[in-house]
């Protein structure tokens, strides 16, 4: 019988191996934190996170396109899901409010025929404006809703 090959090499311990920098998922480079209540639930049955109007701009004129829920934020940008059929690059704004916060669609994913998860990034470059937004968003997340 041949003899077991047995190969010396050294043991390092989980916590003191060399960290790998996972990669970016998808370009982003900020951290999502999530609103939701349960990440367990089914996204599409998913009652949480906070409801906004999406808003086209134009000129003098704005025009209501639907409703979406946010289900997570962050200082690159938002995820939510909505009926709305947008497209890649596209720019809108959310209401919250009286106000308007400017988003541009990075990525559109179906989860249903009739649903969209949309992931989209700030336009806005100014941390402490984008801090102010996602702080509101997220104390939105955390009130109760009546």
């Amino acid at each position: 019988m041949d003899d077991p090959i047995i190969i010396q090499a050294e043991f390092i311990p989980a916590d003191k191996q060399p960290k790998t920098q996972k990669e970016q998922e998808e370009g982003r480079q900020h951290t999502r934190f999530s609103l939701r209540e349960s990440n367990h639930q089914d996204i599409r049955f998913a009652c949480d996170g906070v409801t906004v109007s999406l808003v086209k701009k134009y000129c003098l004129m704005s025009k209501n396109i639907g409703i979406a829920n946010i289900k997570d934020i962050g200082l690159g940008g938002v995820g939510l899901i909505s009926r709305c059929n947008l497209q890649p690059k596209q720019t809108i704004f959310i209401c919250l409010g009286e106000e308007y916060f400017q988003i541009q669609v990075m990525r559109v994913a179906k989860i249903n025929h009739k649903l969209n998860f949309i992931g989209a990034r700030w336009t806005e470059r100014d941390e402490r404006q984008i801090g102010y937004i996602t702080n509101k968003i997220y104390n939105l997340s955390r009130s109760p809703q009546v």
